[in-house]
């Protein structure tokens, strides 16, 4: 069963999924302060330029600053400011110093998220205030950077999720390892090996029961497709439904209007194959456990 985001009732593929969407969490918050930190330096800078996915509450408080200190061009100070006494230039040094250590606690969050959970829940309430502080100081004036502060939030929210699901989860099992062949490379997705190899190990697990034969007569993308062991592996789209094809049966598969990060997997003749796309937006199908194809994903 699937929801809007993706899911999946796979023990195998459920540590997965968690996992992507604790690294997606992570690294939107690594996003937002890298575009935060160029707002405040064209703010300070008075160059105009704006990037939406960022926090406000630095960028409001340096901008009361910059007001406060008469920073701005004398068309600022008109009607009801005009004659307004500017505070000293230090009060701006202030702000600014408030703002950018605000962003290096969202910063110390990612960093510690590495390996702390909690650190993203208090990114997660951190942002939560920024976009309420938002709210109050903007109004809904600004719908498109409301939108984005919302998406942030739903996306750190997901990923505390996922972070709390991920501890309830069994201790996952080292896979006996039996014996190791040479796996051709594909590097750069176009099928080209160039001769390197890398070492892959065959699992010993049982075999997947495919869910259904692969429709063909139905529109569907192809996203990445590799042979090998005699095998086909088709990681396709169809519609709103990424499936993993292995020699023309579905063995697994995605339902999501949004795509999330995701991986489909089956075991087939012992060899466990699986295809998905990762927190960087690259489409990859493995082998064994080992990266045979991958392929950035535009759309």
């Amino acid at each position: 069963m699937s929801n809007l985001f993706g899911s999946s009732n796979d023990p195998r593929m459920q540590r997965q999924i968690w996992t992507s969407r604790y690294n997606a969490a992570r690294s939107n918050i690594l996003f937002m302060v890298i575009f935060s930190a160029f707002n405040l330096l064209m703010l300070a800078t008075n160059s105009g330029a704006y990037f939406l996915f960022s926090a406000a509450v630095p960028y409001i408080i340096t901008d009361m600053g910059m007001f406060f200190c008469g920073m701005y061009p004398k068309e600022f100070y008109t009607g009801e400011f005009e004659g307004m006494v500017f505070a000293d230039k230090s009060l701006f040094i202030i702000s600014l110093v408030a703002s950018i250590l605000i962003l290096g606690i969202y910063l110390l969050c990612w960093f510690l998220s590495k390996k702390k959970g909690n650190a993203l829940v208090v990114a997660l309430v951190l942002f939560s205030i920024d976009t309420l502080v938002m709210l109050w100081n903007y109004g809904l004036t600004d719908f498109i950077d409301l939108g984005f502060h919302i998406w942030l939030v739903v996306i750190l929210a997901m990923g505390v999720s996922a972070h709390s699901k991920m501890k309830k989860l069994p201790v996952e099992e080292r896979p006996i390892e039996a014996e190791f062949t040479e796996l051709p490379v594909d590097r750069d997705g176009e099928g080209n090996t160039d001769g390197e190899a890398i070492s892959a190990p065959k699992k010993e697990r049982p075999d997947s029961v495919a869910l259904r034969p692969a429709d063909n007569t139905v529109k569907s993308r192809v996203l990445l497709e590799y042979e090998i062991y005699g095998h086909k592996i088709t990681y396709r789209r169809v519609k709103r439904t990424n499936e993993l094809v292995i020699d023309g049966d579905v063995y697994s598969e995605y339902i999501a209007l949004a795509e999330m990060p995701h991986m489909l997997a089956a075991t087939v003749d012992g060899h466990y194959f699986a295809a998905g796309t990762d927190n960087t937006s690259h489409a990859y199908i493995k082998v064994d456990g080992q990266t045979a194809i991958q392929r950035l994903r535009i759309v």
